[in-house]
């Protein structure tokens, strides 16, 4: 378990799961996330183990002082590049250019942001781990809206292309790639936010094994992939077999 650790888009969800583990194992923890109200809510019930960074993850100077905000509370383990959203939806030809960027800013620009300072705080240091989540959507179409499919595609790829550079340094960096999970953002979009229950029983039907991925499900493989000492560049995907093996023609175009 990371003794000290950022999350970015760590005040709910996936972030939330893993920020919740690390102290649970006794470690530290920066929750990084422009949802104040949820952010400082989380770190006051996990307690003197977590603080709180209000961090846009588009804005590169915000997402250094979020790594320089871990790095005072010393040796980093652990970065887990979590923030995202789904983004613009609809066809090819209705899509704005400035909803593309906007999207892409959010699932692309943030990681590589993420990336950059987490290698300048652990490349000194000669070890850590940084985690991205990537997608069931980064291995194939169809699982995911347009714009959503070619960022997550291209985190993977930054995933693989760094692995190969920091390998010397003593870092890894993985991907995790869910697949449909009961967390804050599917609520988001089935109405409700704050409403596990819908996406919960929605995405258990729609389950070979009735069983649906949750954000704890997600959060032990990425604390998996943070402490696992040989592996890099790797994307594991956290989906129980239904999306990239067993979901065909799923369509999120109309």
């Amino acid at each position: 378990m990371p003794q000290v650790a950022l999350v970015t888009g760590g005040a709910r969800g996936i972030g939330a799961a893993i920020a919740e583990r690390v102290v649970a194992g006794g470690g530290r923890v920066v929750v990084a996330d422009v949802d104040e109200a949820a952010g400082l809510g989380l770190v006051e019930r996990l307690g003197g183990g977590a603080r709180f960074v209000r961090c846009d993850v588009t804005d590169e100077g915000q997402v250094a002082g979020a790594l320089d905000a871990t790095a005072a509370l010393g040796q980093v383990d652990a970065v887990f590049a979590n923030a995202g959203v789904v983004g613009v939806t609809g066809r090819i030809e209705e899509t704005a250019l400035a909803d593309f960027r906007r999207t892409t800013d959010l699932l692309l620009t943030s990681v590589f942001l993420t990336v950059k300072h987490a290698v300048r705080v652990l490349r000194p240091q000669g070890s850590g781990a940084i985690v991205c989540t990537a997608s069931v959507a980064s291995l194939r179409g169809g699982l995911g809206p347009h714009v959503y499919t070619a960022a997550k595609h291209a985190v993977k790829g930054l995933v693989e292309s760094v692995a190969v550079e920091v390998a010397p340094y003593g870092l890894r960096i993985n991907a995790v790639a869910p697949g449909g999970t009961v967390s804050s953002l599917s609520a988001a979009l089935m109405g409700d936010v704050d409403d596990l229950a819908t996406p919960y029983r929605r995405l258990a039907a729609a389950s070979s094994s009735g069983v649906p991925t949750t954000s704890d499900d997600v959060a032990e493989a990425a604390l998996f992939l943070a402490a696992a000492p040989r592996v890099n560049g790797a994307c594991l995907v956290v989906d129980g077999g239904d999306d990239v093996l067993a979901a065909k023609g799923r369509s999120y175009y109309g």
